[in-house]
């Protein structure tokens, strides 16, 4: 069992508070993310749930029994660091047993459950290879190996991937949701990597300045933010003012019809997702603008366009698109989110 429970954690280091009122379940067998930008205290959280930092108030609970006063090595939990700290005198076979030798499990034992876990992490055939005959991705499968060899309730993964390039990266994220689904341990993954983050958990935690922001499905944070500081950091970057009255909400792009909102009359903020708007350059969308800039980006071209009621990106998966052009555009309605009066105020 690994049904986790942080209750209102606070930290602090020295007088500085890092954490404050943190809340959180990662049911049993679940992998849950904790993403916001460096600094905001990710990986505070991480080692206070392994035991290596004392919070100053709150409480964590492992399968309804508290943690509290509960050394490192009793907790039934494991934590991966973001740098693989591996024993370098010895081989891919010795550093993943050593946990369970030092538990005292008989060899036989040890050596199938070795095997075993080799063949989890895709090391089969390199278990008598140096750490220093690894690449970075194999030192970081063995760290994970040692890990999960020891049946931890919760894993714990701080940041396992950052070091990695991005094929290696890719490849790490595949293999780390294949052995979580396989072996359904409770996992607390830490990351500042949105993508990463939406695509690894079943739900993500946005920590932002030492506060829990949102928590919920990652199409939650990504389609329905609480607010423009969630929805910037997931990629917003169109935000406008704008008044809702009678079921409309009048801007300077226009007046959209929505569901009624809080604030009827007062000012609110909006925004819509660059590759929500539509755009044309033959179309009747009711909005011209003029493009200032287009960077081509793969897959989509990001274009800065110049509008009546100000600037707004775009991103267009097909046609050319060049500065100067004149387009049309298109704000679906069901795609605008709007906050309401209070809500963080756009930069």
């Amino acid at each position: 069992m690994g049904d986790l429970v942080l209750e209102k954690l606070s930290i602090r280091y020295g007088r500085r508070p890092v954490i404050a009122e943190f809340s959180l379940r990662v049911a049993d067998g679940e992998m849950v993310s904790i993403l916001g930008p460096s600094g905001a205290g990710k990986t505070t959280i991480l080692k206070a749930v392994a035991g290596l930092i004392e919070p100053v108030s709150g409480d964590i609970r492992l399968d309804g029994k508290s943690l509290a006063g509960v050394p490192p090595d009793k907790r039934n939990t494991i934590m991966v660091f973001q740098k693989p700290l591996l024993f370098p005198f010895m081989n891919v076979e010795q550093n993943i047993a050593f946990g369970l030798r030092m538990k005292g499990m008989a060899q036989r034992q040890v050596r199938r459950a070795v095997e075993d876990i080799l063949a989890l992490t895709q090391l089969a055939g390199l278990d008598k290879r140096k750490v220093h005959e690894l690449s970075g991705g194999q030192q970081q499968r063995v760290s994970l190996a040692r890990a999960l060899v020891l049946k931890p309730a919760v894993l714990l993964l701080d940041e396992p991937l950052s070091n990695l390039d991005a094929n290696l990266r890719q490849q790490m994220r595949e293999l780390i949701q294949e052995i979580q689904q396989k072996t359904r341990v409770t996992t607390l993954f830490v990351t500042h990597d949105q993508s990463e983050a939406l695509i690894m958990s079943h739900r993500v935690t946005l920590l932002l300045d030492g506060r829990l922001r949102q928590v919920g499905r990652p199409q939650d944070l990504y389609h329905h933010p609480v607010d423009p500081d969630v929805a910037r950091f997931f990629g917003g970057t169109n935000f406008f003012e704008g008044r809702f009255k009678d079921g409309f909400l009048h801007t300077g792009f226009g007046v959209f019809e929505l569901p009624a909102v809080n604030g009827n009359g007062l000012p609110l903020t909006a925004t819509i997702r660059p590759e929500d708007i539509l755009i044309s350059v033959t179309s009747d969308f009711e909005l011209e603008g003029q493009v200032e800039r287009a960077h081509f980006e793969g897959m989509a071209t990001r274009l800065w366009v110049k509008c009546p009621g100000g600037h707004l990106v775009v991103l267009a998966g097909r046609g050319e698109f060049f500065p100067g052009q004149t387009v049309r555009l298109r704000l679906p309605a069901e795609r605008i989110r709007v906050f309401p009066p209070g809500a963080v105020e756009p930069v």
